[in-house]
């Protein structure tokens, strides 16, 4: 097994290098789409390919490669590499061209060679040869006792948080965007208190705010409170879902795959340190995802179980309202998948319904908060409409009259921006948004018309404002954002550790994520999109327990929220999601092994 487990990681690393090599030369960047396409093949190719061959004859082999990859190399290596500021990238870039080239045209020699032999009915193929029958893993869910699923919570969550430390020595006290200074405002009182951004998270913020100020009296360090509170929150969600990737992985280390991912992955450090809503709701999507599994695999699930999973539904809808959405599409699903447990499942999710209603009206309302007005929720259509106008498509005198009754529609072609729906509904805030919240039906029926009119325009509105979540090769940063947005609160970004080594570190670890191929996948909100509905795809029909598939609907129905509501494409929106990955991932491996356990037997 160990031997088998080795085949396979070598030929990985080939169908990497591969990869990386036709990456560079070709000047495509890391998130488009053909990067996996070339590691699979390349992958398929090494890994059938396996043939014995004397030593003469793979010395000759090795020559023929390494001539024709030095030759396309020199040829056109240096312009391929030619956009690179520093010559020592240019210099790596090269040999990680003629490094790739080198094997790809090895691969295809001994694949052809493989062909050969299999014509002339002489062909071993060691690969399949030596696939020794897997045993067949079990969810290992009795295996890990609860004081030991406890250590390797903590363990986790200790190396994760340890891991982020410098990013906060760094960034002290946090990370504050213009978001979070509003927040900001409404602890200290310079605005009232609003549910635009999640009322519980600013409340959160003001907890610990405040008990930094009761401490120390100094605005920054009792930011630095808060900090260091979603720290420690996002390592735990982090060392929970470690520990159900191991127990849905069963035996062996595979599951250590998730602890990398959580503590080395740059961005990671990055967002942990960032005041943003975005932060503690990939930790309750963690922990919904966890609950959710742990309560498929389980064969009967008790009342506490029902209990967490209405506490973390609740907690959904709070930090953020596509939470509350996702959260809806999946009830029918829950009751569906638990229907042997009606009571139970129907009691908690009717418990959570009640008191987010509760909350969300009642109680919001007693205490003035400001709820996001209705042109919040309207960023696609709107956008849609404004791409209509921008192409300057003929309108019937009605619909005219129509727009005009919401907005100045002078400046349109200036202010509208593609990929950023803010600046058409700060145009309708700016004219009468009210119109439209008072005719819902009237502006409904506006939209559909033109849709059906001019439905390209429609598709290419949707496309360049969300397009992003679908398709890996959209171009936006991820990680890379420093400091606290100039303010007059006296909030002032303060390193307690730098210097230029750890400035051109820092730069060097992000910049990491476009230029290594399917690494920069991590840093694609498409590719996740794309995991999900792989696994998706993978379990239906294939796994005999469908309760499993809960943890991926809540995920496809987090994202479809997106597709029809964000405002822009823009990571930390589907952040949940890219946390959840190596859940997603160990459960349609899992899965995957099943199947290939069962066909064998």
């Amino acid at each position: 097994m160990v031997g088998h487990n080795t085949k396979e990681l070598k030929n990985a690393f080939v169908a990497f290098m591969c990869t990386w090599g036709l990456q560079l030369l070709l000047g495509m960047t890391v998130r488009n789409p053909l990067t996996l396409v070339f590691f699979v093949l390349f992958f398929i190719l090494w890994e059938k390919s396996q043939i014995r061959i004397n030593k003469t004859t793979g010395a000759l082999m090795a020559g023929i490669s390494a001539l024709a990859a030095a030759a396309i190399t020199v040829l056109f290596g240096k312009k391929a590499v030619s956009g690179f500021d520093s010559s020592l990238f240019r210099i790596v870039g090269m040999a990680i061209i003629f490094a790739g080239l080198f094997l790809v045209v090895l691969s295809a020699i001994r694949f052809g060679a493989f062909l050969v032999n299999m014509k002339n009915g002489v062909a071993e193929n060691n690969a399949i040869a030596s696939n020794a029958s897997p045993e067949r893993e079990s969810a290992a869910t009795n295996e890990v006792s609860a004081v030991r699923g406890l250590a390797v919570v903590l363990l986790s969550a200790i190396i994760c948080f340890l891991c982020w430390f410098p990013y906060f020595l760094y960034e002290y006290p946090g990370i504050m965007t213009a978001d979070s200074i509003v927040q900001y405002e409404q602890v200290i009182g310079v605005n009232p208190w609003s549910n635009h951004h999640p009322v519980i998270h600013t409340l959160c913020i003001s907890i610990f705010y405040n008990l930094g100020i009761g401490f120390t009296g100094d605005v920054n360090k009792a930011i630095s409170f808060y900090t260091i509170a979603q720290m420690i929150f996002l390592s735990l969600c982090c060392g929970r879902t470690v520990l159900q990737v191991r127990r849905v992985l069963g035996k062996g280390r595979w599951f250590l795959l998730s602890l990398v991912f959580f503590a080395l992955v740059p961005f990671n450090a990055v967002f942990a340190v960032t005041i943003w809503k975005d932060v503690p709701f990939a930790g309750i999507m963690m922990l919904m995802g966890c609950r959710l599994c742990d309560m498929a695999i389980k064969e009967k699930n008790g009342a506490f179980d029902y209990v967490i999973l209405s506490i973390l539904a609740v907690l959904m809808a709070l930090f953020r309202s596509n939470g509350w959405y996702a959260f809806l599409l999946c009830v029918p699903f829950m009751l569906w998948m638990f229907r042997g447990e009606m009571a139970k499942v129907l009691a908690s999710i009717a418990a959570a319904i009640i008191v987010v209603v509760v909350i969300k009206g009642p109680v919001m309302n007693a205490a003035g908060i400001i709820q996001p007005d209705f042109t919040e929720s309207l960023s696609l259509p709107i956008q849609q409409v404004a791409r209509v106008l921008v192409e300057d498509r003929e309108l019937t005198a009605e619909d005219k009259e129509l727009i005009d009754a919401v907005i100045d529609t002078t400046y349109i072609h200036e202010l509208y921006a593609a990929d950023f729906a803010d600046n058409m509904k700060e145009l309708v805030r700016a004219g009468h948004p009210d119109v439209i919240e008072n005719n819902k039906g009237t502006y409904l029926g506006l939209w559909m018309r033109l849709g059906l009119k001019y439905p390209l325009d429609y598709v290419r509105a949707w496309f360049d404002l969300e397009g992003g979540y679908v398709y890996p090769d959209i171009p936006y940063d991820v990680g890379n954002i420093d400091g606290i947005m100039g303010n007059n609160y006296g909030l002032v970004p303060t390193p307690l550790i730098g210097g230029k080594a750890v400035v051109k570190g820092k730069e060097i670890l992000i910049k990491l994520g476009s230029f290594v191929p399917l690494y920069g996948m991590l840093w694609c909100a498409g590719a996740y999109t794309w995991l999900v509905i792989f696994t998706l795809f993978v379990m239906l029909g294939r796994v005999s327990n469908k309760k499993l598939l809960l943890p991926i609907i809540l995920q496809a129905a987090l994202i479809f929220t997106l597709l029809i509501a964000a405002p822009v494409v823009d990571f930390r929106y589907e952040y949940g999601i890219t946390m959840l990955m190596p859940l997603t991932l160990s459960i349609c491996v899992m899965i995957m092994k099943t199947q290939k356990c069962e066909n064998r037997m």
